[in-house]
Parts: C-alpha cells; sequence; structure tokens
C-alpha cells in the first residue's frame, strides 16, 4: 500500500464521505464541484443559483482529462498549458481556425512525442 496507516486513511475516506459532513463541503462549493454520485444532483444547492443548474448532472458527460485516452501526467500537462483553450482563443482573435489547430497539434506533438 501507499500508507503505513491505511486504516486511519479508510477511516477519514468514510468520514468525509458519509452524507452529514460531504453535504457540508459540496454545498461550501456552491456548484463547482460534481457530486460523486447520482444522489447529488438532487441537492438543494442546485436550486439556489440558476446559472448553475446546467452543471448538476455534469458527471454523465465529463470525461478526465486525457479521455479518451490515459488520464496520465501528459494529460495533465495539456491541461496546466491550457494548450485547447488558447488554441480556441486564437480562432477568435482572428487566427484561421487552420491554423490555431496545427498549432495546438504542434503544441501537443511536443508533449506527447
Amino acid at each position: 500500500g501507499y500508507s503505513k496507516n491505511q486504516k486511519a486513511a479508510k477511516d477519514f475516506l468514510r468520514w468525509f464521505h458519509s452524507e452529514k459532513i460531504y453535504d457540508q463541503w459540496f454545498t461550501t462549493q456552491q456548484g463547482f464541484s460534481v457530486g460523486p454520485t447520482k444522489m447529488w444532483e438532487n441537492h438543494k444547492l442546485w436550486k439556489d443559483d440558476p446559472v448553475m443548474a446546467p452543471f448538476r448532472t455534469a458527471a454523465e458527460s465529463g470525461r478526465f482529462a486525457g479521455y479518451a485516452g490515459p488520464a496520465n501526467r501528459k494529460a495533465a500537462e495539456v491541461i496546466s498549458k491550457y494548450i485547447l483553450i488558447d488554441m480556441y482563443a486564437k480562432a477568435v482573435q482572428g487566427t484561421a481556425p487552420e491554423d490555431a489547430v496545427k498549432w495546438a497539434h504542434a503544441e501537443l506533438v511536443k508533449i506527447y512525442a
């Protein structure tokens, strides 16, 4: 295992994910966190701010970084460097879409090569 304190770690996870405790944390996120189970799609906070309502079911269509490939260090690097976001920004700011895609492709090749 990864820890000499596996029992304590498991106990903490059980405690944190108990409905009473997790509800407090989930509420403080104000919709900026996706619930780990469908039960959280019915939480009252989704009615508090209509702007956040579309995120209520984000877990159904959300994907990990790197999807459909593995969620690994390379995928995390792509996210942390904002490559896909910058590709769209370049196109919106006047770069020809084809050139924006070529730029992003070159950046991805540097990471995944």
